[in-house]
């Protein structure tokens, strides 16, 4: 056996390379398993009794199929504003780099091994100068305003069963009073003034490497979290471009819904929305096929029944007007996201990203704004000549 092949034999059969192999072999039968929930989907929706329905897709008008596109557009553009404007207090970074970075990952998330948030954060860190720790307490930030922004118009949806005052008193006011609950408390856990309390409570914990680890610089930047969840404005500003973007994915199920003459109502397409945003967001494996079929499950088990007027279509396993709904609002995504991705590549030139070139130290490209301040941050770079 030749030594190349003995070193790569150790390499499969060592403790790493065997998580490694298991690892990959977790993430393709996860993607094939999604593969498989997408067949399950498209067999729901091409079945006979949605054959009246498949007819009517094509009696779309041109401001419908627009709609649908502008929408899918409107969502990358948000999110990728979110990400921006989360990270602003911490680190301001050029926009449009954001939003191209953000449009390239989202089009790689419909890949297995998480490659969208590895792309992500090689660009961030390599290109932009972002440490991996701040990465890390910016996407808790983002999961924590998540969570803040979404919590309330879910909850009023299934209390409600409809869209009334009350549903708005409390979606919009919850959302509200959530996110400024937030920003108060990691104000006080936010800058010096933060860190001297957290050691207050934490440096009587008599564990040595947890007071070793509270005095590090990674653990300083974990604590910029905080910081950027504190920052009123941000927060605010994230808080509104999130329920804009829930708004624009909702809309977009009742539009398709419209499309094939059932009417949804924005109580239950809210639901829809939120659980094919959030199944996208934490799969593993992959956004397609498990968004689609997490959605359709979803909503048999919440006993989502849609019939159009006319009674064309119906639920049960046999055809699922849902199942239809759900392809045609992923298919005109898909051609949004793949035109986001495509901007992206042209405007971030990928591949002087992620290739190292020859004779050169580091392969990556500045950006101009990458080392300015936030705007409550002081410039701590020192200047030239000292």
């Amino acid at each position: 056996m030749s030594e190349q092949a003995t070193d790569q034999a150790e390499t499969a059969t060592s403790p790493g390379g065997a998580r490694r192999t298991i690892m990959g072999v977790v993430q393709i039968a996860g993607f094939l398993g999604g593969i498989a929930l997408l067949v399950w989907v498209v067999r729901a929706a091409l079945s006979p009794e949605n054959r009246e329905l498949l007819g009517r897709l094509g009696d779309a008008t041109a401001g419908q199929i627009a709609a649908l596109l502008g929408l899918s557009v409107a969502t990358l553009v948000l999110n990728g504003s979110i990400f921006w404007v989360t990270l602003l207090p911490e680190k301001r970074l050029r926009h449009m780099d954001v939003q191209a970075t953000n449009g390239i990952a989202t089009l790689l998330s419909y890949l297995p091994f998480k490659l969208g948030l590895i792309f992500r954060i090689v660009v961030h860190n390599k290109r932009d100068g972002v440490a991996l720790l701040t990465i890390g307490a910016w996407y808790v930030a983002m999961i924590a305003l998540i969570l803040t922004n979404l919590g309330p118009p879910v909850g009023a949806s299934l209390w409600r069963g409809g869209i009334d005052p009350l549903w708005w008193i409390s979606s919009l006011g919850g959302a509200a009073l959530l996110t400024g609950a937030m920003v108060l408390v990691c104000a006080q856990l936010s800058g010096e003034r933060g860190m001297a309390r957290i050691h207050r409570v934490l440096d009587p914990i008599p564990l040595a490497p947890v007071r070793r680890f509270m005095r590090t610089e990674s653990f300083a930047r974990i604590h910029a979290g905080f910081g950027m969840l504190a920052h009123p404005w941000a927060s605010f500003w994230a808080t509104v471009m999130r329920l804009a973007d829930i708004a624009a994915q909702t809309a977009r199920f009742v539009i398709a819904a419209d499309i094939l003459g059932i009417d949804m109502g924005w109580e239950t397409a809210l639901l829809i929305a939120t659980t094919y945003f959030m199944i996208g967001m934490v799969s593993p494996f992959g956004m397609i096929g498990t968004r689609e079929g997490g959605t359709l499950g979803l909503g048999s088990l919440l006993g989502v029944g849609l019939v159009s007027g006319d009674g064309a279509g119906g639920g049960g396993s046999g055809g699922d007007p849902l199942a239809l709904i759900i392809l045609f609002v992923s298919a005109t995504e898909s051609l949004a996201f793949f035109a986001g991705g495509g901007f992206g590549v042209v405007w971030l030139r990928a591949d002087r990203l992620l290739i190292r070139r020859a004779g050169t130290p580091e392969a990556t490209v500045s950006s101009d704004d990458a080392n300015r301040p936030g705007p409550t941050e002081p410039d701590r770079r020192r200047p030239e000549g000292q």
